[in-house]
């Protein structure tokens, strides 16, 4: 009994300094802990902004409210007709509208005027929300069309027989189109009064065309539209066509000189006239050499042309163009002369004169070069300029890489792959009048300056026998100018003599080399020699690496610590048989 109670009160005198104890407050984490009273919570803000009201006729299209609201976390809206939802969904912070087309849907405009009040409510994550009211009305329309010409109304427009790309545009605002009319009045006998275009108007602006019109004639075109409330409204243009008295107007080009040979040379005369009949053009041989140059490539002056016939596609005009290429060496005359239908002509003379072709070939020449021996992409390109090209020859120190005829082409050639030294490159170019260039470029291929590089260097150990493993080394190495040779050296703890091993490849840039055998607890050191293929053989050597040699088997239980938990198991089977027999007895 003494027991039971000594037991209870050693119960609740822990339990007691448990509950006291002020490590137990240690032990509640801090998200947990009270919310202190002086803690706030901030409001996210929610704004929009208020668009004003907006009155606008009857028929009217594209018409709509649209509300800028602003908050961090936008949620939805909902926009109210007179206290019915008139639109609603998700918001993602972008502008709300509401198309007040919708308004023309079912018997909402049969009386007008007609009032409504839009409101716009938007919401937040946190369910704050923000509002704002317009006030739309929808009036009578009562307003005439407008219409805006692109002359001004009763202005005479005018225009030389013949001419083309002539319009009249009108620009038409109205909100209920209905009907459209289009005339032409003028003082000619046969049709003094047309009607050109009538029907059911959309709203649509209108483009008349109006070439074709005859000389010494006056015209009155009128628009007339009118809406279905029976507004209506007239445009009306006056339009007069006069004879054409002018001659064909054409550029004056400059005159052209250029060397033999020279190719890409044209005149371009620029002409024009309301009513083009033909042109004829003259070539007038003041001077020539039919010996001169290569004459594969010359076809004689352009022939004469007469009356050929002119037209073009363009109101303003168009160039009448010819080549003025290979043509012997000499000095000669275009004219050109143009006519139009009523026997007005103009003419313009450009002086074309070729020159002897006195200059070598101009070489864009090349600066000295120079790069380190094993890299590539090197390359010697030279560009020259010259009208009557011939022939060229390459030599590398005097021995011919390139030659042949040359038809005024770039030369190129790359020098890749060259030894160690200088070289002296000599580029020769003549042309059709044995006239040379020559250039020269001195090229320099130094000594390898960068080792080879080694990384991922790795040891492969596996199972031998009961205490050895085998002893495998990988690397990767590389070198621009290739790998000549690629070693590992080694020895042990026990074994301070190096030994050295060639190392064989066995995927491209990776090599592999075969240590030995190791017994257990054996520290192997290593380290990696490469030697590049260049003119110096240049050679890499990595630190000393080390390495420890351990069983590759999962370790056994000690015979020990078998034998200390058999005589626990022992000693708690007594223990409980005592416990049992001593219940039993009782």
């Amino acid at each position: 009994m003494i027991r039971k109670r000594s037991g209870k009160l050693l119960f609740t005198a822990m339990l007691v300094w448990l509950i006291s104890s002020p490590y137990m407050g240690l032990a509640v984490p801090a998200q947990f802990g009270a919310i202190s009273p002086n803690d706030t919570f901030a409001l996210a803000e929610i704004s929009i902004n208020a668009p004003a009201d907006l009155t606008y006729e009857n028929g009217s299209r594209g018409e709509e409210i649209v509300w800028n609201a602003t908050t961090s976390d936008p949620k939805n809206y909902t926009i109210f007709r007179d206290s019915e939802v008139f639109d609603s969904g998700s918001w993602d912070g972008d502008l709300i509208v509401a198309d007040l087309d919708e308004l023309y849907e079912g018997d909402l405009l049969s009386t007008l005027p007609a009032e409504f009040e839009f409101e716009c409510l938007v919401f937040n994550q946190a369910n704050e929300s923000a509002s704002d009211i317009v006030e739309v009305t929808v009036i009578q329309d009562d307003t005439a069309p407008i219409i805006t010409p692109s002359v001004p109304s009763n202005e005479t427009y005018s225009y030389e027989v013949g001419s083309f790309g002539h319009t009249i545009n009108w620009t038409v605002i109205e909100t209920n189109p209905d009907f459209f009319n289009i005339t032409r009045q003028s003082n000619e006998t046969t049709s003094n009064f047309t009607v050109l275009d009538s029907g059911d108007w959309d709203g649509s602006n209108f483009t008349l065309d109006i070439d074709g019109l005859n000389a010494s004639h006056w015209y009155l075109f009128t628009l007339f539209v009118n809406d279905t409330r029976g507004y209506n409204s007239t445009s009306s243009i006056n339009v007069t066509v006069f004879e054409d008295l002018t001659a064909p107007v054409v550029s004056s080009p400059d005159d052209i000189s250029y060397e033999f040979g020279a190719e890409g040379n044209k005149i371009s005369w620029h002409a024009y006239d309301s009513n083009p009949a033909n042109y004829s053009l003259e070539v007038l041989i003041l001077y020539y050499n039919t010996t001169y140059g290569n004459l594969s490539k010359v076809h004689g002056p352009p022939d004469n042309i007469t009356l050929q016939e002119w037209t073009f596609d363009e109101p303003e005009g168009e160039n009448i163009s010819f080549s003025v290429d290979y043509i012997y060496l000499g000095n000669y005359s275009f004219t050109l002369t143009l006519f139009d239908d009523f026997g007005y002509n103009t003419s313009d003379t450009v002086n074309v004169t070729v020159y002897k072709d006195l200059r070598a070939p101009v070489i864009d020449t090349l600066d000295d070069y120079s790069y380190e021996e094993g890299y590539t992409d090197n390359t010697l390109n030279w560009s020259a300029e010259e009208n009557n090209p011939k022939t060229y020859n390459l030599t590398k120190d005097g021995e011919v890489l390139l030659n042949g005829t040359w038809r005024g082409e770039n030369i190129s050639i790359s020098i890749d792959g060259l030894a160690v030294g200088e070289y002296v490159f000599n580029l020769t170019l003549i042309d059709f009048f044995n006239q040379t260039s020559i250039d020269v470029v001195l090229v320099t291929v130094t000594p390898d300056t960068h080792p080879p590089t080694i990384s991922e260097i790795a040891i492969l150990e596996s199972h031998s026998t009961i205490s050895t493993n085998n002893l495998t080394v990988q690397a990767y190495c590389w070198d621009i100018n290739n790998i000549s040779s690629i070693t590992v050296e080694t020895y042990t703890d026990s074994n301070e003599s190096v030994v050295e091993q060639n190392m064989t490849v066995f995927a491209e840039n990776f090599y592999i080399a075969y240590l030995g055998e190791y017994a257990f607890g054996s520290t192997v050191f290593y380290r990696i020699v490469a030697i590049d293929n260049s003119s110096v053989n240049l050679n890499k050597t990595t630190e000393w690496f080390e390495y420890r040699v351990t069983s590759m088997q999962r370790n056994s239980t000690p015979i020990l610590l078998w034998a200390g938990m058999l005589v626990l198991g022992a000693l708690a089977g007594l223990v409980v048989l005592s416990i049992y027999f001593r219940t039993k007895t009782k």
